[in-house]
């Protein structure tokens, strides 16, 4: 499968940034007679890693949690998650917002939530990475993205997620990149070229490099800008 969501990506903007999207009760609670937790501090602006930064990784991280009865955050859980450091921040920022708690009867009670956090920066290319995942097991620490190149903006305004497959190897390059679910032949192509340029840190075990099996999100286009920066916290 592949990871990430293709329809979850923004290109607005011109610095590394953050927006809170959604933050929204339940509606089985809502209509279980609960008065919903109301924000006092929202999470402010999570750390936007160096690897996110270089790999052009852009997206939004949706998470699950519950709102204690004191008004905290726990129980995070990240429901699609981006990769390269991304995910974690977003926990972090979120573990930081305070709430008066849900109400039921007149006595504040948990509640389960849902929260959304974008991660959202331009660059000059029709590309960019939408989500990473490596499959890692058994102590294997991953690979680290140290060299990207993207191709320059054409203009093409085709929309598409290329869920790219490969081996990153002991040396740290890519190997058997391919694209299992074809869709579009140049932009396959295209989004596998990206990826053979690609270098790693490679993954370790017991601190030796091994082969890790890897798919990498590649994301043609602007998917849903307006839907992304039109949202706000409820």
């Amino acid at each position: 499968m592949c990871a990430g969501t293709a329809g979850a990506q923004t290109l607005t903007g011109h610095s590394p940034k953050s927006l809170l999207l959604c933050d929204q009760a339940t509606a089985s609670a809502r209509n279980d007679g609960v008065l919903p937790p109301v924000a006092l501090m929202q999470c402010g602006r999570p750390e936007y890693t160096g690897e996110a930064r270089l790999a052009h990784l852009a997206g939004i991280v949706n998470m699950s949690l519950t709102i204690d009865d004191e008004g905290r955050p726990s129980e995070i859980h990240v429901l699609n998650p981006l990769g390269l450091g991304l995910d974690e921040s977003a926990v972090s920022c979120v573990r930081q917002s305070r709430y008066s708690p849900a109400q039921k009867d007149g006595k504040p009670v948990p509640l389960k939530m849902d929260v959304s956090l974008a991660f959202e920066e331009h660059w000059d290319s029709d590309w960019h990475l939408g989500a990473a995942a490596f499959q890692t097991s058994g102590g294997t620490i991953r690979p680290v993205v140290v060299k990207t190149k993207y191709p320059g903006a054409t203009g093409d305004r085709r929309n598409l997620k290329v869920c790219v497959h490969l081996t990153i190897g002991k040396d740290g390059a890519p190997r058997n990149v391919q694209v299992p679910a074809p869709q579009d032949a140049r932009l396959d192509r295209e989004a596998m070229a990206i990826i053979g340029t690609w270098r790693f840190q490679p993954g370790t075990q017991n601190r030796q490099p091994v082969d890790v099996p890897a798919v990498l999100t590649l994301v043609h286009g602007t998917v849903a800008r307006a839907m992304a920066s039109s949202h706000r916290l409820q």
